[in-house]
């Protein structure tokens, strides 16, 4: 795989956490996938942590690229590009946990919060993908946590807390500190993620790239560069993909109509909506609508269904490149 051209495709996936358990799980049976190119990378706003149950393939984070094999967990750190392949004759089944751990724990001493937070900035490489064969206390943990996430017993919020505890301890006490995945963090990904920030928060406003370039601290003219060369795309056709983006939940989820979904993510009329739509997905947001719903698609569909429209970006595979 050519990683140094999908590394031009990168894009920022924001969950908003519930603030009294910031805690998102994509449980269940329907989370597979099967061998296709990795196109595209993504990053979060919180550390990602997925069990692979089968299939095996290979993780990319950052610069890695990291074979796995299920049962295993892989790890992708807060604002880290990554993405993964399914070997080919595979298929891959999946449970995914998206987490604060810092505002989980709160419970811990401060210089445990501390560790947990270099941890989350630091762990990189070989070290995100953790086997059940070699770290089997890691992995029946991590299986805790998904039988109670899953169950809602009562309770379980108390109990999910303990073990993401013990979970992220034992993280710390198999973490080697000799891989770093700083690349991201510490450069230029770091440097432009309050604009990406911003812009998941605010893109149905009217942002101007001197307001984004005013959050990084950076001139315009500096944050134009820095933006294009580490996500791919302009500022400003990135806040149009992330408008999109938001169109295709709301396309898939509710009854609106398409003037109404172009208003609430930022057009103003609808023609700007349609053209801009195109430009994207290459036919109307009425036909993209059908074609999606029609699908039997249990992966589209969980991804739709899983969290309220509010809390979720959708990023559809099928992608026309701005540049083209």
């Amino acid at each position: 795989m050519n990683q140094g051209k999908v590394q031009e495709n990168i894009f920022y996936r924001h969950f908003d956490l519930p603030a009294n358990f910031p805690v998102i799980g994509l449980l269940g049976d329907s989370w597979k996938d099967v061998p296709e190119p990795l196109t595209r990378m993504h990053f979060h706003n919180c550390i990602e942590l997925g069990f692979a149950r089968e299939g095996k393939g290979v993780f990319y984070v950052g610069k890695s690229e990291v074979p796995f094999e299920a049962p295993c967990l892989v790890i992708a750190p807060p604002n880290v590009p990554h993405g993964h392949t399914v070997q080919a004759g595979e298929e891959c089944s999946w449970n995914w946990i998206y987490v604060d751990p810092q505002a989980m724990l709160s419970n811990l001493s401060p210089r445990l919060i501390n560790m947990i937070s270099e941890y989350q900035r630091d762990v990189g490489g070989e070290e995100c993908v953790l086997s059940e064969a070699d770290h089997p206390e890691i992995l029946m943990i991590l299986k805790a946590i998904i039988s109670e996430m899953e169950q809602t017993q009562v309770h379980y919020h108390h109990i999910v807390r303990e073990l993401f505890g013990t979970l992220f301890l034992l993280l710390l006490r198999s973490y080697s500190g000799k891989t770093k995945n700083n690349l991201y963090v510490n450069s230029q990904l770091g440097c432009i993620a309050p604009a990406v920030a911003y812009i998941a928060e605010n893109y149905m406003e009217d942002i101007s790239v001197e307001k984004l370039s005013y959050l990084c601290h950076v001139s315009t003219s500096h944050f134009r560069r820095l933006f294009k060369q580490v996500l791919g795309w302009s500022p400003l056709d990135y806040i149009q993909i992330v408008r999109i983006d938001r169109a295709c939940v709301l396309l898939y989820n509710c009854d609106y109509s398409i003037t109404d979904i172009g208003l609430q993510v930022g057009y103003p009329s609808s023609s700007s909506f349609n053209r801009q739509f195109r430009r994207i997905h290459g036919i109307s947001p009425s036909q993209w609508r059908q074609k999606i719903r029609s699908e039997e698609n249990p992966i589209v569909t969980a991804y739709f269904n899983s969290l309220p429209p509010s809390n979720f970006q959708f990023f559809p595979t099928e992608y026309h490149d701005f540049t083209e």
